[in-house]
């Protein structure tokens, strides 16, 4: 089924549905964008890298001036998250946009939007590891009884987690859907 418009949905409602779908797309941008400018913007003033250490990492151990080999190592690792988060929003604006051109009911899409929940569960189960990583990475050049290991949960992960599965079910009866509108179809 390549199409959602049928003469009795007519025009009106492909406008809508290409205007909910310019929405989401920007939407899903706009997120991506901001996750990239948020990364790019902590890693570059140390006051806020330190609160984010306290904060969001967890790290009890003082966090000075950090060494080069420290902040690049943390830097990268920290990348792993958001570069999902970002590969997950901008499939999804890409989705979006196939909704916008009518293509909704395509088994193409139930496969996009497995690979979208699987980015986002990816990016969940990340989150804690890359956390747990930076915290060494962050206090490996402190002297001896300061290094640290900071093991973090918190909600966000598991919406991340929750999220990214409700995605690949949702996919996955999408595709059965759109198997048995075909099959259906065939009948007619």
């Amino acid at each position: 089924m390549a199409s959602v418009a049928n003469p009795t949905q007519g025009r009106p409602a492909m406008a809508r549905l290409r205007r909910v779908s310019t929405v989401a797309r920007i939407l899903c941008i706009t997120a991506a964008a901001l996750m990239a400018f948020g990364a790019v913007w902590l890693w570059r003033d140390p006051e806020q890298l330190a609160a984010y250490a306290r904060s969001t990492i967890g790290v009890s151990a003082p966090v000075g001036p950090l060494s080069e080999r420290g902040y690049w190592a943390a830097l990268a690792i920290g990348l792993v998250p958001a570069g999902l988060f970002i590969a997950a929003m901008l499939r999804l604006s890409n989705l979006f946009g196939r909704f916008g051109r009518g293509q909704v009911l395509e088994e193409e899409n139930a496969q996009r939007l497995v690979r979208i929940g699987w980015l986002l569960t990816a990016m969940g189960v990340a989150t804690p590891l890359t956390r747990a990583a930076q915290s060494v990475a962050l206090t490996f050049d402190n002297p001896s009884g300061q290094k640290q290991v900071a093991i973090t949960l918190d909600p966000g992960m598991f919406g991340a987690l929750a999220a990214g599965a409700a995605l690949v079910a949702f996919g996955l009866v999408l595709k059965e859907a759109v198997r048995l509108a075909d099959e259906n179809q065939s009948f007619v």
